[in-house]
Protein backbone atom coordinates (compact mmCIF):
# COMPACT_ATOMS: atom_id res chain seq x y z
CA UNK A 1 0.00 0.00 0.00
CA UNK A 2 1.45 3.37 -1.08
CA UNK A 3 0.46 5.78 1.68
CA UNK A 4 1.65 8.77 -0.35
CA UNK A 5 -1.53 8.58 -2.42
CA UNK A 6 -3.91 8.05 0.51
CA UNK A 7 -6.31 10.75 1.58
CA UNK A 8 -6.29 11.54 5.30
CA UNK A 9 -7.77 13.94 7.82
CA UNK A 10 -10.24 16.46 6.42
CA UNK A 11 -9.74 15.13 2.89
CA UNK A 12 -11.41 11.91 4.09
CA UNK A 13 -14.09 13.37 6.32
CA UNK A 14 -15.18 16.57 4.52
CA UNK A 15 -17.34 14.87 1.85
CA UNK A 16 -19.12 12.96 4.61
CA UNK A 17 -19.58 16.01 6.81
CA UNK A 18 -21.05 17.83 3.80
CA UNK A 19 -24.06 15.50 4.03
CA UNK A 20 -25.05 17.35 7.19
CA UNK A 21 -25.64 20.47 5.05
CA UNK A 22 -28.32 20.82 2.39
CA UNK A 23 -27.17 20.76 -1.21
CA UNK A 24 -28.84 21.87 -4.40
CA UNK A 25 -30.85 19.28 -6.29
CA UNK A 26 -28.99 17.60 -9.14
CA UNK A 27 -30.50 18.56 -12.49
CA UNK A 28 -30.86 16.00 -15.25
CA UNK A 29 -29.35 16.70 -18.65
CA UNK A 30 -31.61 18.76 -20.90
CA UNK A 31 -30.52 17.32 -24.22
CA UNK A 32 -29.71 13.70 -23.41
CA UNK A 33 -31.59 10.52 -24.22
CA UNK A 34 -34.67 9.69 -22.20
CA UNK A 35 -34.02 7.25 -19.34
CA UNK A 36 -36.38 4.27 -19.41
CA UNK A 37 -37.59 2.39 -16.37
CA UNK A 38 -36.34 -0.78 -18.01
CA UNK A 39 -32.79 0.60 -18.08
CA UNK A 40 -33.10 1.67 -14.45
CA UNK A 41 -34.15 -1.86 -13.51
CA UNK A 42 -31.23 -3.28 -15.49
CA UNK A 43 -28.81 -1.02 -13.62
CA UNK A 44 -30.30 -2.05 -10.28
CA UNK A 45 -29.98 -5.73 -11.18
CA UNK A 46 -26.38 -5.18 -12.29
CA UNK A 47 -25.43 -3.69 -8.93
CA UNK A 48 -26.97 -6.61 -7.05
CA UNK A 49 -25.28 -9.14 -9.33
CA UNK A 50 -21.96 -7.41 -8.70
CA UNK A 51 -22.47 -7.85 -4.95
CA UNK A 52 -23.18 -11.55 -5.48
CA UNK A 53 -20.02 -11.97 -7.59
CA UNK A 54 -17.89 -10.29 -4.95
CA UNK A 55 -19.40 -12.37 -2.14
CA UNK A 56 -18.79 -15.69 -3.89
CA UNK A 57 -15.69 -15.09 -6.02
CA UNK A 58 -13.83 -12.22 -4.35
CA UNK A 59 -12.85 -8.83 -5.66
CA UNK A 60 -9.74 -9.12 -7.80
CA UNK A 61 -11.12 -11.04 -10.78
CA UNK A 62 -14.22 -8.84 -11.01
CA UNK A 63 -12.69 -5.36 -10.72
CA UNK A 64 -12.74 -4.65 -14.46
CA UNK A 65 -16.44 -5.44 -14.61
CA UNK A 66 -17.10 -3.33 -11.51
CA UNK A 67 -15.16 -0.40 -12.96
CA UNK A 68 -17.09 -0.59 -16.21
CA UNK A 69 -20.45 -0.68 -14.43
CA UNK A 70 -19.46 2.25 -12.21
CA UNK A 71 -18.41 4.36 -15.19
CA UNK A 72 -21.48 3.42 -17.22
CA UNK A 73 -23.92 4.34 -14.46
CA UNK A 74 -22.06 7.62 -13.89
CA UNK A 75 -22.46 8.50 -17.58
CA UNK A 76 -26.19 7.79 -17.39
CA UNK A 77 -26.51 10.04 -14.31
CA UNK A 78 -24.72 12.86 -16.14
CA UNK A 79 -26.13 12.53 -19.64
CA UNK A 80 -29.67 11.11 -19.47
CA UNK A 81 -32.99 12.94 -19.15
CA UNK A 82 -35.26 11.62 -16.42
CA UNK A 83 -38.17 12.46 -14.14
CA UNK A 84 -38.13 12.53 -10.35
CA UNK A 85 -39.21 8.91 -9.82
CA UNK A 86 -36.56 7.68 -12.24
CA UNK A 87 -33.99 10.02 -10.71
CA UNK A 88 -34.51 8.60 -7.22
CA UNK A 89 -33.89 5.05 -8.38
CA UNK A 90 -30.95 5.98 -10.62
CA UNK A 91 -29.23 8.03 -7.92
CA UNK A 92 -29.75 5.24 -5.40
CA UNK A 93 -28.21 2.71 -7.79
CA UNK A 94 -25.20 4.95 -8.42
CA UNK A 95 -24.52 5.41 -4.72
CA UNK A 96 -24.90 1.65 -4.24
CA UNK A 97 -22.45 0.84 -7.04
CA UNK A 98 -19.97 3.36 -5.58
CA UNK A 99 -20.20 1.54 -2.25
CA UNK A 100 -19.81 -1.88 -3.84
CA UNK A 101 -16.96 -0.92 -6.19
CA UNK A 102 -15.22 0.97 -3.37
CA UNK A 103 -15.50 -2.10 -1.13
CA UNK A 104 -14.02 -4.30 -3.85
CA UNK A 105 -11.09 -1.90 -4.32
CA UNK A 106 -10.55 -1.94 -0.55
CA UNK A 107 -10.56 -5.74 -0.57
CA UNK A 108 -8.06 -5.66 -3.45
CA UNK A 109 -5.71 -3.46 -1.36
CA UNK A 110 -6.26 -0.47 -3.66
CA UNK A 111 -7.05 1.89 -0.85
CA UNK A 112 -6.45 5.24 -2.54
CA UNK A 113 -8.74 4.29 -5.42
CA UNK A 114 -11.37 3.03 -2.98
CA UNK A 115 -11.36 6.36 -1.14
CA UNK A 116 -11.96 8.28 -4.34
CA UNK A 117 -14.74 6.00 -5.54
CA UNK A 118 -16.50 6.34 -2.18
CA UNK A 119 -16.24 10.10 -2.52
CA UNK A 120 -17.93 10.16 -5.93
CA UNK A 121 -20.92 8.53 -4.29
CA UNK A 122 -20.86 11.04 -1.44
CA UNK A 123 -20.80 13.96 -3.86
CA UNK A 124 -24.00 12.75 -5.49
CA UNK A 125 -25.52 11.88 -2.11
CA UNK A 126 -25.40 15.53 -1.08
CA UNK A 127 -27.80 16.32 -3.92
CA UNK A 128 -30.50 13.86 -2.80
CA UNK A 129 -33.15 14.33 -0.14
CA UNK A 130 -32.58 13.86 3.61
CA UNK A 131 -34.46 10.53 3.62
CA UNK A 132 -35.36 7.68 1.32
CA UNK A 133 -33.42 4.88 -0.40
CA UNK A 134 -30.66 7.07 -1.87
CA UNK A 135 -29.90 8.64 1.48
CA UNK A 136 -29.97 5.24 3.19
CA UNK A 137 -27.48 3.98 0.60
CA UNK A 138 -25.28 7.00 1.30
CA UNK A 139 -25.16 6.17 5.00
CA UNK A 140 -24.19 2.60 4.15
CA UNK A 141 -21.42 3.97 1.92
CA UNK A 142 -20.19 6.16 4.79
CA UNK A 143 -20.08 3.11 7.06
CA UNK A 144 -18.05 1.15 4.51
CA UNK A 145 -15.65 4.06 4.02
CA UNK A 146 -15.26 4.19 7.81
CA UNK A 147 -14.48 0.47 7.89
CA UNK A 148 -11.70 1.00 5.37
CA UNK A 149 -10.35 4.00 7.30
CA UNK A 150 -10.25 1.93 10.48
CA UNK A 151 -8.53 -0.96 8.65
CA UNK A 152 -5.68 1.31 7.49
CA UNK A 153 -5.27 2.97 10.89
CA UNK A 154 -7.20 6.21 10.31
CA UNK A 155 -9.14 5.85 13.53
CA UNK A 156 -10.28 9.45 14.01
CA UNK A 157 -11.43 9.67 10.42
CA UNK A 158 -13.35 6.42 10.85
CA UNK A 159 -15.07 7.70 13.99
CA UNK A 160 -16.08 10.94 12.29
CA UNK A 161 -17.53 9.13 9.28
CA UNK A 162 -19.50 6.79 11.54
CA UNK A 163 -20.82 9.73 13.57
CA UNK A 164 -22.14 11.26 10.34
CA UNK A 165 -23.52 7.89 9.20
CA UNK A 166 -25.52 7.62 12.44
CA UNK A 167 -27.12 11.04 11.94
CA UNK A 168 -30.66 11.33 10.65
CA UNK A 169 -33.87 9.32 10.45
CA UNK A 170 -32.78 5.83 9.40
CA UNK A 171 -34.55 2.45 9.44
CA UNK A 172 -33.47 0.08 12.24
CA UNK A 173 -31.71 -2.34 9.87
CA UNK A 174 -29.64 0.48 8.32
CA UNK A 175 -28.68 1.63 11.81
CA UNK A 176 -27.73 -1.96 12.63
CA UNK A 177 -25.36 -2.05 9.65
CA UNK A 178 -23.73 1.12 10.94
CA UNK A 179 -23.49 -0.42 14.42
CA UNK A 180 -21.69 -3.42 12.89
CA UNK A 181 -19.05 -1.07 11.48
CA UNK A 182 -18.87 0.78 14.80
CA UNK A 183 -18.07 -2.51 16.58
CA UNK A 184 -15.04 -3.12 14.38
CA UNK A 185 -13.83 0.49 14.48
CA UNK A 186 -14.08 0.61 18.28
CA UNK A 187 -12.01 -2.55 18.59
CA UNK A 188 -9.37 -1.23 16.21
CA UNK A 189 -8.91 1.92 18.26
CA UNK A 190 -9.02 -0.01 21.56
CA UNK A 191 -12.27 1.50 22.87
CA UNK A 192 -13.78 -1.56 24.54
CA UNK A 193 -16.70 0.34 26.10
CA UNK A 194 -17.78 1.61 22.67
CA UNK A 195 -17.31 -1.90 21.29
CA UNK A 196 -19.71 -3.45 23.80
CA UNK A 197 -22.20 -0.61 23.43
CA UNK A 198 -22.26 -0.91 19.63
CA UNK A 199 -22.73 -4.67 19.84
CA UNK A 200 -25.70 -4.36 22.19
CA UNK A 201 -27.21 -1.60 20.07
CA UNK A 202 -26.78 -3.62 16.89
CA UNK A 203 -28.61 -6.63 18.31
CA UNK A 204 -31.46 -4.46 19.60
CA UNK A 205 -31.83 -2.75 16.22
CA UNK A 206 -31.83 -6.04 14.34
CA UNK A 207 -34.54 -7.39 16.61
CA UNK A 208 -36.64 -4.28 15.95
CA UNK A 209 -36.03 -4.42 12.20
CA UNK A 210 -37.09 -7.95 11.43
CA UNK A 211 -36.61 -8.54 7.70
CA UNK A 212 -37.40 -4.96 6.66
CA UNK A 213 -34.62 -2.95 5.08
CA UNK A 214 -32.75 -2.33 1.80
CA UNK A 215 -31.52 -5.33 -0.17
CA UNK A 216 -27.88 -4.52 0.66
CA UNK A 217 -28.61 -4.76 4.40
CA UNK A 218 -30.00 -8.31 4.32
CA UNK A 219 -26.57 -9.90 4.89
CA UNK A 220 -26.57 -8.63 8.47
CA UNK A 221 -27.67 -11.24 11.01
CA UNK A 222 -27.07 -11.70 14.74
CA UNK A 223 -24.27 -14.12 13.82
CA UNK A 224 -22.66 -11.46 11.60
CA UNK A 225 -22.76 -8.96 14.47
CA UNK A 226 -21.12 -11.52 16.74
CA UNK A 227 -18.46 -12.18 14.09
CA UNK A 228 -17.67 -8.46 14.01
CA UNK A 229 -17.51 -8.53 17.81
CA UNK A 230 -14.93 -11.32 17.72
CA UNK A 231 -12.76 -9.44 15.20
CA UNK A 232 -13.06 -6.32 17.32
CA UNK A 233 -12.01 -8.07 20.55
CA UNK A 234 -9.03 -9.53 18.69
CA UNK A 235 -8.06 -6.08 17.42
CA UNK A 236 -8.38 -4.77 20.99
CA UNK A 237 -5.92 -7.49 22.14
CA UNK A 238 -8.54 -9.35 24.17
CA UNK A 239 -8.15 -12.93 22.87
CA UNK A 240 -10.12 -14.49 25.72
CA UNK A 241 -13.14 -12.38 24.73
CA UNK A 242 -12.60 -12.88 21.00
CA UNK A 243 -12.26 -16.68 20.96
CA UNK A 244 -15.90 -17.79 21.48
CA UNK A 245 -17.17 -15.32 18.89
CA UNK A 246 -14.53 -16.32 16.33
CA UNK A 247 -15.13 -20.03 16.88
CA UNK A 248 -18.81 -19.47 16.17
CA UNK A 249 -17.97 -17.35 13.13
CA UNK A 250 -15.84 -20.10 11.61
CA UNK A 251 -18.51 -22.72 12.30
CA UNK A 252 -21.19 -20.56 10.66
CA UNK A 253 -19.20 -19.62 7.54
CA UNK A 254 -19.89 -21.97 4.65
CA UNK A 255 -17.69 -23.06 1.73
CA UNK A 256 -19.81 -21.00 -0.68
CA UNK A 257 -17.96 -17.94 0.64
CA UNK A 258 -14.26 -18.94 0.50
CA UNK A 259 -12.92 -15.43 1.21
CA UNK A 260 -14.98 -15.14 4.38
CA UNK A 261 -13.99 -18.66 5.42
CA UNK A 262 -10.31 -17.88 4.89
CA UNK A 263 -10.54 -14.66 6.90
CA UNK A 264 -12.50 -16.41 9.66
CA UNK A 265 -9.82 -19.12 9.88
CA UNK A 266 -7.01 -16.56 10.03
CA UNK A 267 -8.67 -14.42 12.69
CA UNK A 268 -9.22 -17.43 14.93
CA UNK A 269 -5.65 -18.58 14.21
CA UNK A 270 -4.34 -15.19 15.27
CA UNK A 271 -6.38 -15.37 18.46
CA UNK A 272 -4.74 -18.71 19.29
CA UNK A 273 -1.32 -17.18 18.57
CA UNK A 274 -1.91 -14.27 20.93
CA UNK A 275 -3.09 -16.79 23.55
CA UNK A 276 0.11 -18.83 23.10
CA UNK A 277 -1.45 -21.89 21.42
CA UNK A 278 0.95 -22.23 18.48
CA UNK A 279 -0.31 -25.69 17.50
CA UNK A 280 -3.90 -24.53 17.04
CA UNK A 281 -2.75 -21.35 15.32
CA UNK A 282 -0.61 -23.09 12.73
CA UNK A 283 -3.25 -25.74 12.03
CA UNK A 284 -5.82 -23.08 11.15
CA UNK A 285 -3.32 -20.91 9.28
CA UNK A 286 -2.32 -23.88 7.12
CA UNK A 287 -5.99 -24.59 6.48
CA UNK A 288 -6.40 -21.00 5.31
CA UNK A 289 -3.25 -21.17 3.17
CA UNK A 290 -4.67 -24.10 1.23
CA UNK A 291 -7.65 -21.94 0.23
CA UNK A 292 -5.58 -19.32 -1.58
CA UNK A 293 -6.09 -20.76 -5.07
CA UNK A 294 -9.82 -20.20 -4.78
CA UNK A 295 -9.75 -16.78 -3.10
CA UNK A 296 -9.47 -13.60 -5.18
CA UNK A 297 -8.77 -11.18 -2.33
CA UNK A 298 -5.59 -9.23 -1.68
CA UNK A 299 -6.95 -8.43 1.78
CA UNK A 300 -7.19 -12.14 2.68
CA UNK A 301 -3.75 -12.91 1.27
CA UNK A 302 -2.26 -9.97 3.16
CA UNK A 303 -3.90 -11.26 6.35
CA UNK A 304 -2.31 -14.68 5.76
CA UNK A 305 1.14 -13.11 5.38
CA UNK A 306 0.51 -11.04 8.51
CA UNK A 307 -0.30 -14.12 10.60
CA UNK A 308 2.69 -16.00 9.15
CA UNK A 309 5.04 -13.10 9.93
CA UNK A 310 3.81 -12.99 13.53
CA UNK A 311 4.77 -16.68 13.87
CA UNK A 312 8.42 -16.15 12.94
CA UNK A 313 9.57 -16.30 16.59
CA UNK A 314 8.35 -19.93 16.50
CA UNK A 315 10.15 -20.83 13.27
CA UNK A 316 11.50 -24.07 14.78
CA UNK A 317 7.94 -25.35 15.29
CA UNK A 318 7.13 -27.98 12.60
CA UNK A 319 3.77 -26.41 11.78
CA UNK A 320 5.31 -22.97 11.42
CA UNK A 321 7.96 -24.34 9.05
CA UNK A 322 5.21 -25.91 6.95
CA UNK A 323 3.32 -22.63 6.88
CA UNK A 324 6.38 -20.62 5.85
CA UNK A 325 6.95 -23.07 3.01
CA UNK A 326 3.39 -22.61 1.73
CA UNK A 327 3.31 -18.84 2.16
Amino acid sequence: MDRRTLLSGAAVTAPGLALLMSGGALRAAQGGDRLSLRLVASIENGVQELRDLDDTEGSSSNLDWAHGLWQSVARVVINARYRNAEADRLHTAFIEVCEQYGWMLFDADRHAQAQRVYQTGLRLAREVGPAGPARFAAHNLLASAAYQASWIGQHQEAKTLLDVASHGDLPPRVRAVIADREIFAAGRRGDTDALSSARDRGHELLQDAGTDGPWWSQWLTPHALDAATGRAWLAARKPEDATPYLKQRLAMTGPAYPRDYMLASLDLADTYRVSGDVDACTALALQAAHLTDGVESARALSRLREVAAALQPYEDHPGVRDLMHVV
